[in-house]
Protein backbone atom coordinates (compact mmCIF):
# COMPACT_ATOMS: atom_id res chain seq x y z
CA UNK A 1 0.00 0.00 0.00
CA UNK A 2 1.24 3.50 -0.88
CA UNK A 3 0.36 7.12 -0.05
CA UNK A 4 -1.83 8.48 -2.86
CA UNK A 5 -1.13 12.22 -2.77
CA UNK A 6 0.81 15.16 -1.38
CA UNK A 7 4.48 15.41 -0.48
CA UNK A 8 4.76 11.72 0.52
CA UNK A 9 2.96 10.40 -2.57
CA UNK A 10 4.23 6.92 -3.43
CA UNK A 11 5.67 6.18 0.03
CA UNK A 12 5.09 2.55 0.97
CA UNK A 13 3.09 1.91 4.14
CA UNK A 14 3.37 -1.11 6.43
CA UNK A 15 0.01 -2.65 7.36
CA UNK A 16 -0.51 -4.45 10.70
CA UNK A 17 -2.45 -7.71 10.74
CA UNK A 18 -4.90 -6.12 13.19
CA UNK A 19 -5.94 -3.38 10.73
CA UNK A 20 -8.31 -3.09 7.78
CA UNK A 21 -6.59 -0.36 5.76
CA UNK A 22 -8.69 2.09 3.79
CA UNK A 23 -8.29 1.45 0.06
CA UNK A 24 -6.48 4.00 -2.12
CA UNK A 25 -9.57 5.01 -4.13
CA UNK A 26 -11.46 5.62 -0.88
CA UNK A 27 -8.58 7.65 0.61
CA UNK A 28 -8.36 9.82 -2.48
CA UNK A 29 -12.11 10.42 -2.38
CA UNK A 30 -12.01 11.44 1.29
CA UNK A 31 -9.35 14.07 0.65
CA UNK A 32 -10.99 15.30 -2.55
CA UNK A 33 -14.25 15.89 -0.67
CA UNK A 34 -12.40 17.53 2.23
CA UNK A 35 -10.51 19.80 -0.17
CA UNK A 36 -13.78 20.89 -1.79
CA UNK A 37 -15.03 21.92 1.67
CA UNK A 38 -11.90 23.18 3.46
CA UNK A 39 -9.65 24.26 0.61
CA UNK A 40 -6.07 24.36 1.87
CA UNK A 41 -5.24 21.86 4.64
CA UNK A 42 -2.29 23.81 6.09
CA UNK A 43 -2.57 24.32 9.88
CA UNK A 44 -5.74 22.25 10.03
CA UNK A 45 -6.00 19.26 12.39
CA UNK A 46 -6.94 15.72 11.32
CA UNK A 47 -7.95 13.42 14.20
CA UNK A 48 -7.72 9.70 13.30
CA UNK A 49 -9.61 7.87 16.08
CA UNK A 50 -8.89 4.26 15.11
CA UNK A 51 -5.61 4.73 13.26
CA UNK A 52 -4.72 1.08 12.50
CA UNK A 53 -1.78 1.36 10.10
CA UNK A 54 -1.83 5.17 10.25
CA UNK A 55 -2.43 5.38 6.48
CA UNK A 56 -5.15 8.02 6.83
CA UNK A 57 -2.94 10.05 9.17
CA UNK A 58 -0.02 9.81 6.75
CA UNK A 59 -2.27 10.78 3.83
CA UNK A 60 -3.45 13.79 5.87
CA UNK A 61 0.12 14.77 6.83
CA UNK A 62 1.20 14.40 3.22
CA UNK A 63 -1.44 16.93 2.19
CA UNK A 64 -0.62 19.49 4.89
CA UNK A 65 -2.75 18.58 7.92
CA UNK A 66 -1.36 18.28 11.43
CA UNK A 67 -2.49 14.89 12.72
CA UNK A 68 -3.40 13.13 15.94
CA UNK A 69 -3.56 9.32 15.60
CA UNK A 70 -5.18 7.17 18.28
CA UNK A 71 -5.24 3.40 18.53
CA UNK A 72 -5.39 1.00 21.47
CA UNK A 73 -3.51 -1.87 19.83
CA UNK A 74 0.21 -1.97 20.73
CA UNK A 75 1.16 -3.57 17.38
CA UNK A 76 -0.74 -0.90 15.49
CA UNK A 77 0.94 1.91 17.46
CA UNK A 78 4.36 0.44 16.69
CA UNK A 79 3.54 0.33 12.95
CA UNK A 80 1.98 3.81 12.98
CA UNK A 81 5.23 5.15 14.45
CA UNK A 82 7.20 3.36 11.74
CA UNK A 83 4.91 4.64 8.97
CA UNK A 84 4.94 8.23 10.26
CA UNK A 85 8.68 8.47 10.85
CA UNK A 86 9.09 9.89 7.34
CA UNK A 87 7.52 13.08 8.70
CA UNK A 88 9.71 14.96 11.17
CA UNK A 89 6.85 16.89 12.80
CA UNK A 90 3.17 17.73 12.58
CA UNK A 91 1.85 14.58 14.21
CA UNK A 92 1.04 13.04 17.58
CA UNK A 93 0.44 9.34 18.26
CA UNK A 94 -1.58 8.29 21.31
CA UNK A 95 -2.06 4.72 22.56
CA UNK A 96 -5.38 4.04 24.23
CA UNK A 97 -9.12 3.81 23.91
CA UNK A 98 -10.31 6.52 21.51
CA UNK A 99 -13.54 7.24 23.40
CA UNK A 100 -11.74 7.75 26.73
CA UNK A 101 -8.93 9.79 25.19
CA UNK A 102 -11.15 12.26 23.35
CA UNK A 103 -12.93 13.12 26.62
CA UNK A 104 -9.74 14.89 27.75
CA UNK A 105 -8.26 15.81 24.39
CA UNK A 106 -7.65 19.54 24.25
CA UNK A 107 -7.60 20.21 20.51
CA UNK A 108 -10.10 21.53 17.98
CA UNK A 109 -9.87 19.15 15.03
CA UNK A 110 -11.10 20.27 11.64
CA UNK A 111 -11.66 16.64 10.59
CA UNK A 112 -12.37 13.56 12.73
CA UNK A 113 -11.97 10.25 10.91
CA UNK A 114 -13.83 7.29 12.42
CA UNK A 115 -13.01 3.88 10.98
CA UNK A 116 -12.80 1.20 13.68
CA UNK A 117 -12.96 -2.50 12.83
CA UNK A 118 -16.26 -2.86 11.00
CA UNK A 119 -17.82 -5.15 13.60
CA UNK A 120 -17.41 -2.40 16.24
CA UNK A 121 -20.36 -0.59 17.79
CA UNK A 122 -19.84 2.89 16.32
CA UNK A 123 -22.69 4.64 18.13
CA UNK A 124 -20.82 5.67 21.28
CA UNK A 125 -17.88 7.09 19.29
CA UNK A 126 -20.10 8.99 16.86
CA UNK A 127 -22.25 10.55 19.56
CA UNK A 128 -19.23 11.40 21.75
CA UNK A 129 -17.44 13.09 18.82
CA UNK A 130 -20.60 14.97 17.82
CA UNK A 131 -21.05 16.28 21.38
CA UNK A 132 -17.37 17.08 22.06
CA UNK A 133 -16.20 18.74 18.85
CA UNK A 134 -18.15 21.59 17.29
CA UNK A 135 -17.60 23.01 13.80
CA UNK A 136 -15.69 19.95 12.63
CA UNK A 137 -16.26 17.47 9.84
CA UNK A 138 -16.75 13.89 10.94
CA UNK A 139 -15.92 11.28 8.28
CA UNK A 140 -17.26 7.83 9.07
CA UNK A 141 -16.21 4.73 7.14
CA UNK A 142 -18.22 1.53 7.57
CA UNK A 143 -19.61 -1.56 5.83
CA UNK A 144 -22.57 -0.45 3.71
CA UNK A 145 -24.51 -3.50 4.93
CA UNK A 146 -24.97 -1.51 8.16
CA UNK A 147 -26.65 1.53 6.54
CA UNK A 148 -29.94 1.05 8.41
CA UNK A 149 -28.11 0.99 11.75
CA UNK A 150 -26.28 4.20 10.85
CA UNK A 151 -29.51 5.91 9.78
CA UNK A 152 -30.81 5.23 13.31
CA UNK A 153 -27.63 6.68 14.86
CA UNK A 154 -27.80 9.76 12.64
CA UNK A 155 -31.38 10.30 13.80
CA UNK A 156 -29.86 11.11 17.21
CA UNK A 157 -27.37 13.67 15.88
CA UNK A 158 -27.36 14.92 12.28
CA UNK A 159 -27.71 13.45 8.81
CA UNK A 160 -24.68 13.25 6.50
CA UNK A 161 -24.28 16.14 4.09
CA UNK A 162 -22.31 13.94 1.68
CA UNK A 163 -22.18 10.17 1.14
CA UNK A 164 -19.92 8.00 -1.03
CA UNK A 165 -19.93 4.26 -1.67
CA UNK A 166 -16.91 2.24 -2.85
CA UNK A 167 -17.62 -1.48 -3.05
CA UNK A 168 -18.50 -2.58 0.50
CA UNK A 169 -17.28 0.70 1.97
CA UNK A 170 -19.60 3.60 2.78
CA UNK A 171 -18.32 7.05 3.69
CA UNK A 172 -20.54 9.57 5.45
CA UNK A 173 -19.54 13.21 5.98
CA UNK A 174 -21.28 14.98 8.88
CA UNK A 175 -20.85 18.52 10.24
CA UNK A 176 -20.68 18.68 14.01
Amino acid sequence: MHVTGGQYKGVKVITPNCAKPTLSKTRESVFNVLYSILGDFENKIFLDLYAGSGIMSLEALSRGFKTVSIDKNFSAIKIIKENLKIAKSGFEIIKGDSIKIIENLDIKPDVIYIDPPWETDYEKAIIKVFEKFKDSIMVIEYDKKRMQEFSRIYGKISAPFREKVYGRCKLDFIKT
